[in-house]
């Protein structure tokens, strides 16, 4: 069986690099994007099982990017939003736009993993 694709969208390489390893400890295959644009481009060509957003980028944000993600072909993943500038639980606002979590930056990585798996198993 191959390992579950997840693709980490985030402008701070240091912390996207943290989070790449992370989860590649805990044997997820990690691809990451600089910002929003970068990411339609890999879902073009990649499929992934599940998508770590963050809010804040240059280029496409975040939320641009769920909303062009929303009006192309493309399938869409769960979705984990990763934001200095959310709290930890779910809105209304990210719900509406397709989110499954979301957890604040600086991210536990702990938290992190429980989140993830969560998401692929479909829990809340």
């Amino acid at each position: 069986m191959s390992a579950q694709r997840i693709l980490i969208v985030d402008d701070d390489t240091i912390l996207s690099g943290l989070l790449q390893l992370t989860l590649e400890l805990e044997g997820y295959a990690v691809t990451t994007a600089a910002n929003g644009a970068e990411a339609l481009a890999k879902l073009q060509v990649e499929k992934f099982e599940l998508i770590i957003l963050d809010i804040v980028m240059p280029t496409m944000d975040g939320i641009k990017f769920l909303r062009v993600l929303d009006d192309s072909n493309l399938e869409r993943p769960p979705i984990i939003v990763i934001s200095s500038k959310a709290g930890n639980e779910l809105t209304d606002h990210y719900r509406s736009l397709g989110v499954v979590g979301i957890a604040r930056k600086p991210v536990e990585p702990n938290l992190l993993v429980q989140r993830v798996t969560a998401a692929l198993q479909g829990q809340p």
